[in-house]
């Protein structure tokens, strides 16, 4: 995982909860515009930062 991993994941759950800080969950079609869009940034900036780390753990067969 490279320095700046972890702010995919904090921006997605920013966007999850968003509509109720802000105040706007009243508007439906925005509300989970934001909630499902947050749960694919969440769940793609954790996938892709697990596999940075798997990749720099289990790697280095490949220089025999």
């Amino acid at each position: 995982m490279n320095r700046y991993g972890w702010l995919g994941i904090v921006f997605g759950i920013w966007l999850i909860i968003a509509p109720f800080v802000l105040g706007y969950s009243n508007v439906v079609n925005a509300m989970w515009n934001d909630i499902i869009l947050g749960i694919l940034v969440a769940i793609g900036s954790y996938l892709t930062n697990a596999e940075l780390r798997g990749a720099r753990v289990g790697g280095g067969g490949e220089n025999k």
